[in-house]
């Protein structure tokens, strides 16, 4: 768990996907629940919608090996 009581949660989130590069809705929830952060899941959509980080395409998901019917995302800035 890191807590960080100087840093914004969507902060701490934003630095947690940075560091994966490409991660799941899993590992998102999963971060959340871990770091008391429940809204984690919008907070990466929000980032998706400020062009933070893209959403792979179900056919992106089969080419590069994805497991799994979740949402897969990258990191591009």
């Amino acid at each position: 768990m890191t807590q960080d009581l100087f840093r914004s949660k969507k902060i701490q989130v934003y630095d947690y996907i940075k560091r994966k590069r490409i991660f799941s809705k899993a590992d998102i929830i999963d971060w959340g629940l871990k770091n008391y952060y429940l809204r984690a899941d919008r907070t990466i959509r929000d980032f998706v919608q400020q062009g933070i980080v893209k959403k792979f395409s179900p056919q992106e998901c089969i080419f590069l090996g994805l497991k799994g019917r979740m949402a897969w995302y990258e990191v591009i800035r």
